[in-house]
């Protein structure tokens, strides 16, 4: 059996094949949604480049799962199983949350697929988080049950965003004129690092306007002194959120930061500062200073998880990431 393995987020998608025992996609490519009408013609283009068609799918999607269709969170596009089974032949189409994928993954990477902040260690054991922005922000528990996983679908990049100082408050506050409500997703995600420069340029009484988180991100390495803030306001907001979603999933086996935001920011993070924020959790910082926090580097990490649900892998305890 060869299976087609898709990961697609609001702005590109991100495809494979994974045939045999190997859950490690090949001929991996990556589409820009922006160029397709419809997830279908996207599938499609990607069909066109291979040689052989694979009997099965299974596809992770930036928003919530359920039954048979969905649409994207991010993206006017209505993702429909049976029909995508009818047009292309597939034997089955499995729709997962992005997310879930993504937690999935958490056991099956290499050590060079994850770069610590901190010291921390993750646990062979314990429940995992994975939690990343891009285009949104996406979150998922990873439980131990018994000798394998089970990955727990959540919305939680959609709850709301807290201040705990005077300068994060008239940042929420002028977001919260744009929205209603300011979800953590409007903040810690690649267009809200956008809205967070724009934020405190505006309480500074200045018009900088940019439009990509790259820019922000370029004018921080820079020196620019308003995007330094940008970026560690975003990072230290982050980081509080990491940690209360490893709070909420008990997530002693490590948050892991997944997504295209955080790892192009590395070279920015200030690993103290970033821990600070994720252990301030009173009264549980001993707990939270055992847990890991990890970047995943991986390129494939929605497709190798789609492939481990897909193929139903039980992940034995020798697979697990080691302590």
């Amino acid at each position: 059996m060869t299976l087609l393995v898709g990961d697609i987020g609001g702005t590109n998608g991100r495809f494979g094949l994974v045939s045999g025992d190997d859950l490690r996609p090949d001929a991996v490519a990556s589409l820009a949604n922006a160029d397709h009408d419809s997830f279908e013609d996207e599938v499609a283009t990607y069909l066109d480049g291979l040689d052989s068609r694979p009997d099965h799918a299974a596809f992770a999607l930036a928003g919530p799962v359920a039954g048979r269709s969905m649409r994207l969170t991010n993206l006017d596009w209505t993702i429909d199983a049976d029909a995508i089974e009818r047009r292309f032949g597939f034997a089955r189409v499995t729709l997962l949350n992005d997310f879930v994928a993504q937690a999935a993954a958490l056991p099956h990477y290499r050590a060079d697929e994850l770069l610590p902040i901190g010291a921390a260690q993750a646990s062979a054991e314990g429940n995992k988080v994975a939690l990343g922005p891009g285009t949104g922000l996406g979150v998922a528990g990873l439980l131990r049950t018994g000798g394998g996983w089970t990955p727990v679908p959540s919305e939680g990049g959609h709850i709301e965003l807290a201040a705990i100082d005077e300068r994060e408050a008239a940042v929420l506050a002028l977001l919260r004129r744009g929205f209603g409500r300011v979800s953590a997703e409007r903040a810690l995600s690649g267009p809200g690092i956008v809205r967070l420069h724009a934020a405190l340029s505006q309480i500074d009484g200045r018009v900088e306007a940019l439009e990509e988180a790259s820019d922000v991100a370029a004018r921080a390495q820079d020196g620019d002194a308003l995007a330094i803030e940008a970026i560690e306001t975003f990072l230290r907001l982050f980081a509080r959120f990491a940690g209360d979603m490893a709070l909420t999933f008990s997530a002693q086996g490590g948050a892991y930061i997944c997504g295209g935001v955080v790892p192009k920011l590395r070279h920015l993070i200030d690993d103290a500062a970033f821990r600070a924020a994720f252990e301030a959790k009173r009264p549980h910082e001993g707990l939270m200073r055992r847990t890991a926090t990890l970047i995943v580097v991986s390129e494939i990490s929605g497709l190798l998880g789609c492939a481990a649900l897909a193929a139903g892998a039980d992940v034995p305890d020798r697979d697990a990431v080691p302590a």
